[in-house]
């Protein structure tokens, strides 16, 4: 189907007035979200919005990571492109977009990530770390980074640009736009670091601020903990856990049944939901007699808690099938818009429990697709490549063409190592492994999935809004479990057939080996 008849499907729900009672609770713990983020003003007009029974919701969320890759960005995107097409069709939206702030620090995305650049591997590390220690942490209790080492951390990744863009000089002219997004990027990124006092409000500011200031998608955000801390959905929460036997019955029986083993089997006794320790870890709980209990991870405190929700319930969080539950049912989602990785396992988990318990169960899309353009790190190899083996564009553009003058250019390499004297074949041979090192070293470049960072420098918010819309504009919705679209954003001409030689020389290099040493090299190794 298409994007209109789609926004059709989404559009015939109706709310009960609980849910329109936890969507009003909603929007009082994003505004608070906003206000601290400064970023109230972009997004007010959504705030005063009328919940009325014919409110459509639209929900997503991720964790608050240190700038993440453009899928994530996208589920934001999503968010206002539909409640824009819900609008045309005379119908008001509430787009909501979730931090879980309160996920434990073992994602190393949390507080790093990758940009391309050229080096074994293809990228280069961004972010910070966080000890071993505080890794089985909270991320919201993780205090941001002191402020020199977010200096030293911005001007280092600053230079990495600026390195990349002069020796990338001469493939385009879009060096001043990119040094113009890069400053953009560090405004935001220090005025959300001035703003937060956590690590995770760092990063859910730097994302709030990119798209309701500088992208201007009217979505609003909230956190995870101040769900919680509200007390909102505790109503579902006691009727999806009324029964925990019966619970983690069908939980099981899913997983079984669906191949899902990756997910885990539960434990007859375990609670889907962690409580929080006063030092910062999250417990795992299990019933004992009329007990929950568990023990944190970090400090080793024992708990022995009272089945009573309602006194525990700001300090607990849900595991993600029940969130996926009590959300959906506690606001009446309409849409949902998930990641295309581990969250549509999850999801096939609560949709099959939603249709046991008679819970609401909303319509879910995924984007799933690459984002093809070429940043300063890209052109950068693209350049040694054709310095180095005498190309020129239309080989970049074609596999056997570029194959051809790899081939050409070791042999004649190889020529010189034969009929050398010993510093010229000692000069000749380094060259000769270069080559395999340079052409592995293009395809890892061109083969990560980076950081957003690396696009916004490249491409600029604007034409990322163009392209996102264009593509959208132009694509078929799959149904299924899951409704998808898959496509990818190619943001110029030729882009793709670029990225496809690149990765496709970078597999045959070894096959292009008229002295055999790269086989020598690694048996030697």
């Amino acid at each position: 189907m298409d994007i209109k008849e789609f926004t059709r499907l989404i559009s015939s729900r109706k709310l009960k007035a609980r849910q329109m009672a936890n969507l009003s609770k909603m929007k009082n713990i994003s505004e608070k979200f906003h206000r601290e983020a400064g970023t109230y003003d972009e997004v007010k007009e959504v705030f005063e919005r009328e919940i009325t029974e014919d409110t459509i919701v639209l929900e997503s969320g991720h964790q608050p990571n240190f700038f993440p890759y453009a899928g994530v960005w996208k589920k934001a995107f999503l968010l206002a492109f539909f409640d824009n097409m819900l609008a045309e069709y005379g119908r008001e939206s509430i787009p909501l977009f979730g931090f879980f702030d309160y996920n434990l620090c073992t994602a190393r995305f949390l507080y790093k990530n990758k940009i391309p650049f050229a080096r074994k591997g293809g990228y280069e590390a961004i972010g910070f770390k966080i000890s071993r220690e505080e890794q089985w942490k909270r991320f919201n209790a993780i205090d941001k980074p002191p402020e020199d080492e977010w200096r030293k951390e911005i001007e280092r990744i600053k230079g990495i640009y600026r390195k990349a863009m002069e020796e990338a000089k001469g493939i385009d002219d879009a060096v001043e736009d990119e040094k113009e997004h890069l400053n953009m990027l560090e405004e935001e990124m220090w005025r959300s670091y001035e703003l937060a006092d956590k690590f995770s409000d760092v990063n859910a500011f730097i994302f709030s601020r990119i798209c309701n200031r500088i992208m201007g998608l009217k979505v609003i955000f909230f956190r995870y903990s101040d769900v919680q801390s509200a007390k909102i959905f505790i109503d579902e929460w006691e009727r999806v856990i009324s029964d925990i036997e019966r619970y983690n019955s069908m939980h099981n029986e899913i997983v079984r049944r669906r191949c899902l083993e990756d997910i885990g089997y539960c434990d007859a006794n375990s609670i889907p939901f962690w409580y929080h320790c006063d030092c910062g870890g999250k417990v795992p709980l299990y019933l004992s007699g009329d007990k929950w209990v568990g023990e944190c991870p970090v400090c080793h405190k024992k708990e022995e808690i009272d089945k009573n929700l309602s006194e525990i319930f700001s300090r607990v969080s849900p595991r993600a099938v029940l969130r996926n539950l009590v959300f959906s049912e506690g606001l009446g989602t309409s849409l949902f818009i998930s990641g295309a990785g581990g969250g549509l396992r999850y999801g096939i988990i609560s949709n099959e429990i939603s249709r046991a318990m008679g819970l609401n169960l909303p319509i879910t899309l995924v984007w799933s697709g690459k984002d093809y353009y070429l940043g300063a790190a890209h052109k950068a190899v693209l350049k040694q490549l054709c310095s180095f083996f005498l190309m020129d564009y239309e080989d970049i553009l074609s596999e056997e063409r570029a194959v051809l003058k790899v081939r050409e250019r070791r042999n004649a390499f190889a020529d010189e190592i034969k009929n050398g004297e010993e510093d010229v074949i000692r000069r000749y041979s380094r060259l000769y492994m270069f080559s395999d090192t340079l052409l592995k070293i293009a395809k890892d470049v061109f083969s990560i999935i980076p950081s957003a960072f690396d696009l916004f420098v490249a491409v600029g918010p604007r034409r990322i809004l163009d392209m996102w819309h264009k593509t959208l504009e132009d694509s078929e919705i799959r149904e299924g479990e899951f409704y998808r679209i898959e496509k990818d954003v190619v943001y110029d001409e030729n882009i793709v057939h670029i990225y496809e030689t690149i990765k496709r020389i970078g597999e045959r290099s070894e096959e292009i080996d008229p002295l055999g040493m790269f086989n020598k090299h690694q048996s030697a190794g």
